[in-house]
This record gives C-alpha cells, structure tokens and sequence, in this order.
C-alpha cells in the first residue's frame, strides 16, 4: 500500500519546514496529487476574491473622489488587469481535471500573490500619508480586512500566503511609521500582532487541509487495495470464504472450499455445517453447533479431520448477518487451513522438550516433569551422571567423535534402564536419570552403580575405541516436602561429592554432605572478598641447603583467616579458588607480594610461588609476572615457580609452550610433588625444570621402606644428570633427614628445619638460624 509522503504535513509529528519543502519540492505522483488539491482550493474561490479586489480597488477610488489623479487610476488599472487575469486563466480550466500539479505551478501562484500584493502596497505607500482622517480610516480598514481576507483564503497555498500578508504587512508598517502622529504608531503595533496571527492561522489551516486531503487520498486507495485483495483472496489464497443463509444451508461454495474441506461441490451444494462436519469431526461440530447458536462471533474454531493426504486441521472464523429488522440472516466467515502450523507447532513442542543431539528428554523437559511429581509429593530417585574424561576426547579426537561418544552414551542409558524410567540429557556431558516406581527407587544405589559400571565399558567409534567413564550422585525423595531446586541441588551435591571422592564414583545425597556443601558455598561467597578485606596473607617455609646448612630460600604459602569460621586450611579454599574461577586473582595478589617481600625482607633469597595450572592457561600470566618482576626489581634468577604434573593433563602441547614462554623470562621452575605422576618422567624428557621437589610420601617411607630410599637416590641421580637441583619436602625427624642426605638431595624443607611463619617471623628465625641447627648436629655437612 502506498504510504504517505515522506515528511508530509499531513504526517503527525512532522516538522513544518519539512512538510513545506516536500509540498514546494517533491516530485512523487502522491505530491503531485496533493498540490493539485491545494491549488484548486485557491482556484475555485477566484471569482470571489478577484470580484473582491475589484470592488475594493472602486472603494479606494471613491474615497478619493472627486480629486482622483492619473496615477490613481493607472493603479487601478493595474489592479484590475491582474484581476482579469487571473479570471482569464480561470475561465480557460473550467471543464478540465485537474489532478497534478508540478512545483512550478505552486511558484507561479506565490508570483501572482506578490504581485497582487505589491499593487496594493502602492496605496499606503503613496497616497495614505496625504489623505485625510477620513479617508486613511477608509484606507486602514481596508487593507486590514484584504491582510486577514487574503490569507485565509490563500492557505492552501503557504508560500503564497505568507508573501501577501507580508508585502500588504510591510507596506501598511512602512506608511504608518512614516507619520509622526501617535496614533499611527498604536495602529501599527496592531497590525505587527494582527499580521502574525493571520499567518499562523493561515498554516495551521494548511496544515489541517493537507492532513484531510492525505488522509482522504490514502482511504481512497486502502478501498482500491482491500478490493482488489478480496478478489485475490477468493482466487489465489490459501484461505476460503463461507456464507450460509438462515436455516444454516451453505450458499457461498467456491472450489477454495471444496479443497479445503476435501469434498466435491456436489456433497456440499445444499448442505448445512452440521452435516459437512458431523462425519468429519463429530466432537468439532458440537462446537461450531454451540458457536452458531450462540449468535455471537466467533474465531479459530478449531476442527480436524482424516484424509488420504494425512490428518489435516483447518479454523473457522464466523459472524452473523442480519437483515434489516436485525434478524439473523445467515452466517459468514473464513475457513483456514492450519495444517502446516499444527505440525509445525507439534515439532516445536518435541524440539523443545527433546534433546536434538541423543534424542533424550532435555532439560526443561525434565524440570517440567519433575515439578509436577514433586509437587504431588510423590516418591521418586533422581540420579545425576557426569562424564569424566569427556573433554579430553573432544580435544584430542574433535567434537564430531564426542558426539558420537554421547549419542552412544545415551543408547546405553536407555538400554540398561526400564522402560519407564526417564533419561535425560541436561547439557554438555551431563545426564540424569529419574525413577519413578517404587521397585525401580528402592534399588537407586544399585543402578547407580551399574552405570558407573556401564560407563566404563568401552566405546567402539567409527576408526576408533574409546573409554570414557563416569561419575554418579544420586539422592531419593520419599514424599516428604520438597522444591525442585532443593532436589536437583542434592543430586548435584551427591555428584560433586562423587567426583571429589575419584573417577568412577557413586555417591548419594545425605545432610552431612548438604552441610560440606553449604559449608563451601559460603567460603566461595566469602573467599570473593578476602581480598579486599585483606584477610589472606603470606607465610614463609626456610629452605636448608644440605651441603652449606644454610638458608638459601623461601617457599611462599597462602594462609586465610575467616572473621567467623577462623584459620581455612588452604587444602580447603585453594580447590574453591580453582573451581570458581578466583584462583587467578589470588594467584597474581600472591605473586606480587612474593615479589615485593623479595625486595626487601627476603633479597638474596630464592623465592619459591606455587602456581595453578589454571593459571597458567590465562593468557594475561607472563604479563603479569614480567610487570612484577620489574616494579620490584627482582632478579628473576632468584624467583622461582612452583608446578604440579597437572599442569600437562589437559594440553600437554600447549604447557610446554608456556613453561618454554616462562624460562625466556630468566625465572626458575620447579616440578612439585614429583614421583607422584604416572608420566613424571616423559615430561623431564620434554623440558628441564630447575628443580625437583620430592614428594612427602617418599620421605616419609624413607626409614620404613628400604627400596624408598632407592628410589630417592634414582631421583637425585637423574635430577644431577640433567642439571637440576633436588628438594624434599616434609622433613620432619632426624632420621628422615639423614636418610635424604644419604640419598644425595640438595636442599630440605619441613618442619625439621621450621614450620610456615608470618614474614616477621621468618626474618627474625633467619637471623637466629645458625643457633638454631640442632637437627644437623649429628649430621655431617655435605
């Protein structure tokens, strides 16, 4: 449908610049149309307002009478030429249809308007300062009538309007403010209001015309268009009209209809609703019967029925007519076909509530069907499964293989259960599983541990053999009051529990691991602002060179004081701080202050920071560490990090990557815990570390196990054939201290030589340290 001109007038909250432009500019047909409009408002009323300024322009004359001079009947001449005209030009378009107007025609009606105006301008001009009382009060009443007059009846036209009044406005001001007398000056400060007002009169009436001709214009062909769109409609849509008379019998039956309704014109002529639809739908038709006897409109009455095609759904929208006693006279409506929608809303049904990957409920699906259970209070077992080794997969053999691993997965989740039990996939490479009958919930520990079982079997893929395993937390509700948060949250407990305890795990829920949980939730809550409440701080653990006996370095540790709960054991935050993601920040306030201390308290000492393998893969670390080591000054020689053989389980490629980035920085690395690693000694292979720390366990098998210290003793070997220092970890007796020594190690650390210490500490018992070496007395110096 053609839409109204662009920055038209006749458009609400159109601007009266904008409006005027495209009235005295455009060159669109709609423009055209509606100039045409204007300009022949003007013109129809130009007998009148030429007649007008006839008999005006004979008024001046008579007042000037009997003294009338040539000038003033050459203006009258003037005056009455333009007039005739203007009539001329009247007279020769009578008869034709005006129906566009170009730009030029709006310009010319200006022209003639100043014109006309300007005539008259001449009689305040020249002959009002001269005239008598009487005959300026003629002239003055005069040209204020012509001012007001005249730009009324040039509304249509703005342009045109605002020019007469404004030469007829400028004229008369000039004659009166030529006179020194004051009453000239108090009849000018009128016409400088009257003036104004007439012109803003005049553009609202404009505006007003043009907003009524738009609006008509736009009516006129919205009846064009709906015309010729219900004779479209009737030949070509997908819809169907229907009309039926009083008693109900069908009167308007096109082939649309037939179509629609899958029956020939024959088994519908002279048939009512009823009995078209009665075979079809009976349940259908009781509903358009009871719609019908209503009287009232009705729409997307929904009926279906069978067909060779399929079953097919169609919607009846209906309202009565009534004849001109207001009784009814029949029906009349449209029927749809809404096949395709149905089918298409049924699909989006099944999609969102079907995991488009394994085919599985998902997880609206199942909170949806949860919801109602739990609301009844009804018994039943929710079991949540967790893949373990999933993402390796993905990252080593490419997202098509994981899913292919889940979709086989599922096969075997669906395999193993009953047939009434609900598997769902929630999302990534978590599933649950609900049971819902009483035998089926009772045995929930069983079949959680079939599935563990289940899932560590082998998965045979196109080129490939896979062995993923999994993890399960399972909590029961027998009844009692629950929320459906509450449950999935105990699941989720009991699977997080699971995964704690190893690979491979089934756990279920039971308060004291509510407890843990809430326990770790406020911690994490917590932990998020011990750091800005500056309640971590740094202890520092000494470093004993075996062969000097002295203190050579210094092990950073990380200690949380909780304003309620006390002294956190960092083997209970540092797992939060790695699982929520806070590890970083902590990691970065741990090396600075590291870096710091080094500066001053600690210099000349070998600083030892642990790092997370999550920190490692933030790409923000060298930075950080380089940023560090220069505001301190450190000496990169003498800071060293610390790393466990985690760091190389995700991506070992790409640790060794960084760990080769870190070295370029001259800084130390050391491999913590070593010999608890399955594949320690693959990943010396593939980069030197500095250092070797010796994990506890081996020390403290020492003096109970004699092929522990053999095997030290292969560590410190090894380590001195590749350049790298050792250092064990967790000395605590005499013995253990001589049976390291034995084994070659370079350095020691434990609570032989001193347990972790605030900073102070640690400088006063650096000071103190060579009275404080009993533990050594007996040892002879390497």
């Amino acid at each position: 449908m053609p839409t109204p001109l662009k920055g038209s007038a006749s458009q609400p909250g159109t601007s009266f610049r904008a409006g005027l432009v495209d009235m005295y500019s455009a060159t669109t047909p709609q423009a055209g149309k509606l100039r045409a409009a204007h300009v022949s408002a003007v013109v129809r009323l130009t007998p009148e307002t030429m007649l007008a300024n006839i008999g005006s322009a004979g008024l001046i004359l008579w007042t000037f009478a009997p003294d009338i001079g040539w000038e003033l009947l050459l203006w009258f001449a003037g005056i009455l030429t333009l007039c005739l005209f203007a009539l001329r030009s009247w007279r020769a378009s009578l008869g034709r249809q005006f129906t566009h107007a170009s730009p030029s025609t709006l310009h010319k009606a200006t022209l003639h308007a100043m014109l006309l105006s300007g005539v008259w301008a001449f009689i305040p001009l020249f002959w009002f300062p001269g005239a008598s009382d009487s005959q300026q009060l003629i002239i003055a009443t005069l040209l204020t009538g012509m001012i007001g007059a005249g730009g009324f009846v040039l509304n249509p036209l703005p342009l045109a309007s605002m020019a007469y009044v404004a030469v007829f406005s400028a004229s008369t001001l000039a004659a009166l403010l030529s006179g020194n007398r004051p009453v000239y000056s108090a009849v000018a400060a009128f016409i400088s209001v009257y003036a104004p007002l007439v012109t803003l009169g005049a553009l609202s009436a404009w505006r007003k015309s043009a907003a009524l001709m738009n609006a008509e214009s736009q009516s006129q062909r919205q009846e064009q268009m709906i015309s010729v769109l219900l004779s479209d409609f009737e030949q070509n849509a997908g819809d169907a009209l229907w009309e039926t008379d009083a008693a109900g019998r069908l009167v308007h039956i096109s082939p649309k209809l037939c179509e629609l309704l899958q029956l020939r014109e024959a088994q519908v002529a002279g048939t009512t609703w009823m009995g078209v639809f009665v075979p079809m739908d009976a349940d259908g038709a009781v509903a358009l019967s009871e719609a019908l006897a209503s009287g009232k409109p009705f729409k997307e009455l929904p009926l279906s029925f069978d067909s060779a095609a399929g079953k097919r759904y169609i919607q009846i929208n209906g309202k009565a007519l009534l004849d001109e006693q207001g009784q009814l006279s029949g029906w009349r409506g449209v029927v749809s076909d809404v096949t395709e929608k149905v089918q298409s809303t049924n699909l989006l049904r099944q999609l969102a509530h079907t995991d488009s990957l394994t085919g599985l409920t998902n997880r609206f699906k199942l909170r949806e069907s949860l919801a109602q259970r739990v609301a009844d209070q009804q018994p039943l077992a929710l079991l949540a499964i967790d893949l373990d080794r999933f993402k390796a997969i993905n990252d080593r053999h490419g997202h098509s293989a994981g899913d292919e691993v889940l979709r086989l997965i599922a096969q075997r989740l669906q395999q193993q259960l009953a047939p009434d039990a609900m598997v769902a996939r929630l999302g990534g490479d978590e599933f649950a599983v609900v049971l819902w009958t009483p035998e089926d919930i009772e045995q929930a520990p069983a079949v959680g541990r079939r599935l563990v079982n289940l899932l560590q079997e082998p998965l045979n893929l196109a080129v490939r053999r896979l062995t993923v395993g999994g993890s399960v937390g399972f909590t029961i509700s027998r009844g009692e009051p629950i929320t459906l948060d509450e449950l999935m949250a105990q699941a989720d407990i009991a699977l997080y529990a699971a995964k704690g305890a190893g690979r491979s795990q089934c756990v279920a829920y039971t308060p004291e691991l509510g407890a843990i949980n809430q326990r770790r939730a406020t911690l994490e809550h917590s932990l998020r602002q011990a750091l800005h409440r500056q309640e971590l701080q740094l202890y520092w653990q000494p470093k004993v060179c075996l062969r000097t006996r002295a203190i050579v370095g210094a092990e950073t540790l990380m200690r949380w004081r909780h304003p309620v709960l006390g002294w956190i054991s960092p083997g209970e935050f540092i797992p939060i701080a790695e699982q929520s993601g806070m590890i970083t920040a902590l990691g970065s306030w741990a090396l600075l202050e590291a870096c710091r201390m080094h500066s001053s308290a600690l210099r000349g000492l070998t600083v030892s920071v642990n790092v997370s393998s999550i920190q490692l893969r933030d790409e923000n670390f060298v930075a950080v560490l380089q940023d560090a080591i220069a505001e301190f000054r450190v000496d990169p020689t003498q800071l060293e990090l610390e790393l466990t053989e985690s760091v190389f389980l995700d991506s070992a490629d790409q640790a060794l990557a960084m760990l080769h980035t870190l070295k370029k920085t001259g800084v130390k690395l050391a491999m913590d815990d070593f010999g608890t690693g399955y594949s320690s000694l693959s990943y010396l292979r593939s980069f030197p570390f500095d250092t070797l720390k010796i994990d506890r366990a081996f020390v403290i098998e020492l003096v109970e196990k004699k092929d522990a210290e053999a095997v030290v003793h292969m560590i410190t070997g090894l380590a001195q054939t590749l350049g790298m220092r050792t250092v064990c970890e967790g000395v605590e007796t005499p013995e253990q201290l001589h049976a390291i020594q034995r084994a070659g190690c370079d350095e020691v650390q434990g609570y032989i030589v001193a347990k972790p210490m605030p900073l102070q500490e640690f400088v006063a018992f650096r000071k103190d340290w060579e009275h404080t070496q009993a533990p050594f007395a007996s040892t002879p110096a390497g």
